[in-house]
């Protein structure tokens, strides 16, 4: 039961020549006694909002069971995953080749999972009151005989009848002291890293310089009743690092350039020109490495080639041959390919 306060408000007119205002007056406050009924409350359930997030956790499972591909966000019933680490999938290999330049920073092979030990026999009951026994008999000895206890008695030595004996310093052999002091074996670095820790050197400036200068003098090729030639890159772009990691010297670059090309053929209005580049970009360290699978981001792209017909256009993309990688041989990228592996040697023989 529960108690409600009502109350009653009254209007009444102020005396006075403004007979027309008229105010509220509150009269004192009366307390009416009600009962209250609570029963129509009592099948109400709190579990009611529940529902919901618990549809909802199960619907979030489910959709977390079908895989999507990790470039386009696409749900794919046949996954194609990736061949090193085995987690990552992808709905076609042109995805995966977009996505890898950013897959390729955390990607590794998984770890072998190590079987587990085989668990050690429970001790029998038998072997469990042995070995109790054995421990009470070892605390339960006393040790009368204070002959073997030694260790304290380094100051009861007394000379014994034995003569003195002079102490002379024994002669080293030259061989062996030049071994004493020879120092150790050189580690890659600087002469303050004789401990072979972390030591970087900046060698950009000298990076860009060689590549930019093996990038030049490209060849012509014959295509489709044209000429195909490739200008000298003008400019080359990233960061190339030496750095010594545990007393080993490591060739560490991260580049990108870009190849511009002409196109030349003759038709009925007389001769005609179409314009073209080709951009490469991740060219790192891993790229000609053994056993590395990390291909240069490589892109075609021309600046006018509605001049082009579909038929000649399409040679004129296999000869720049920009959409395999290694290029194909007698492709303008097979030319550029063999420039870049020709500049690596030489950065990596530079000291």
């Amino acid at each position: 039961q529960a108690s409600a306060l009502v109350f009653t408000i009254a209007a009444c007119t102020r005396p006075g020549p403004l007979e027309r205002r008229r105010h509220v007056r509150c009269t004192p406050l009366r307390v009416i006694g009600m009962t209250i009924d609570y029963s129509k409350f009592d099948n109400i359930e709190d579990s009611d909002d529940e529902k919901p997030q618990a549809a909802t956790s199960v619907a979030a499972k489910a959709a977390d069971v079908t895989p999507h591909c990790h470039n386009c966000h696409k749900d794919i019933a046949k996954p194609l995953r990736c061949g090193v680490c085995k987690v990552a999938a992808y709905c076609s290999a042109q995805c995966q080749k977009e996505d890898w330049k950013f897959h390729k920073r955390c990607c590794k092979k998984p770890e072998e999972k190590k079987s587990p030990p085989p668990a050690a026999k429970p001790p029998s009951a038998t072997d469990t009151a042995k070995a109790e026994h054995k421990k009470r008999q070892e605390e339960e000895t006393v040790v009368d005989n204070e002959d073997n206890l030694t260790w304290y008695k380094h100051r009861e030595w007394k000379p014994t009848a034995e003569p003195k004996k002079d102490f002379a310093p024994t002669p080293i052999a030259a061989e062996a002291a030049s071994a004493a002091v020879e120092p150790a074996a050189r580690t890659a670095g600087s002469a303050w890293n004789a401990a072979g820790t972390w030591e970087d050197k900046d060698v950009t400036a000298f990076a860009q310089q060689g590549l930019k200068a093996k990038l030049s003098a490209f060849g012509a090729i014959d295509v489709v009743g044209g000429a195909l030639t490739a200008e000298d890159v003008d400019s080359v772009e990233g960061d190339a690092s030496k750095p010594v990691i545990r007393g080993k010297l490591r060739h560490m670059f991260d580049l990108s350039f870009k190849v511009k090309f002409t196109f030349k053929w003759m038709d009925a209005s007389g001769q005609r020109q179409a314009h073209g580049v080709v951009e490469v970009h991740d060219f790192t360290n891993d790229v000609f490495a053994e056993g590395a699978l990390t291909p240069p981001e490589v892109r075609l792209a021309f600046s006018d080639g509605r001049l082009l017909e579909a038929g000649r256009k399409q040679g004129v993309e296999a000869a720049v041959g920009a959409s395999t990688w290694p290029p194909q041989p007698g492709s303008l990228m097979h030319q550029v390919a063999e420039k870049m592996r020709a500049w690596v040697d030489d950065y990596q023989s530079a000291s």
